[in-house]
């Protein structure tokens, strides 16, 4: 989880990063430094020990990352292009798309859609976390510039990080605090 989420996110901030900045307005000085930093403070989040408890990070997993990244930053690229007059209608499409997808690949694989009762209050809630992450950060581009958004919005990490610090006992190094 630690080392996941940030290879993820630094990912995922900079596809829209870059989106934004061939397509949209281009921010100020002040504004692109502010950038800057907040994708090297995602990459710091991401540095973790060798001795990780899950085992050795290898290509693999660094790939998987990469690619789960690109395909956030695609999502958050393309949002950004909704214009302002779209309102919520993007996310209702996605949440469509997403909930038809995720039952046919579970039918598929044969899979029960029943979610143990014990389960149902945390689906819920991530649920609507996630809906409500999205819906922020699609009126934020709507009335934002994408290229200074996407970054700020990609520092999420830094909570994953110190969930797997809480919950995982993952050990956070010092530059990680930083």
């Amino acid at each position: 989880m630690a080392v996941v989420a940030p290879i993820t996110a630094v990912t995922g901030a900079l596809i829209p990063m870059v989106a934004g900045l061939v397509l949209d307005q281009t921010p100020g000085l002040l504004a692109l430094i502010g950038t800057a930093f907040a994708v090297v403070a995602i990459a710091l989040v991401s540095l973790s020990r060798s001795d990780h408890p899950a085992g050795p990070v290898d290509a693999r997993l660094i790939g998987l990352a990469l690619a789960s990244g690109t395909m956030f930053g695609l999502f958050f690229a393309l949002l950004g292009q909704a214009g302002e007059g779209a309102g919520m209608w993007p996310l209702v499409g996605v949440r469509a798309c997403s909930i038809s997808l995720g039952l046919l690949l579970m039918l598929r694989r044969g899979m029960s859609v029943r979610v143990p009762r014990a389960v149902v209050p945390w689906v819920f809630a991530c649920g609507a976390g996630d809906i409500a992450a999205n819906a922020l950060y699609l009126v934020a581009v709507q009335h934002g510039v994408l290229s200074v958004i996407a970054p700020i919005a990609a520092l999420y990490p830094v909570s994953t990080v110190l969930l797997a610090l809480a919950v995982d006992k993952e050990r956070v190094r010092p530059v990680q605090w930083t």
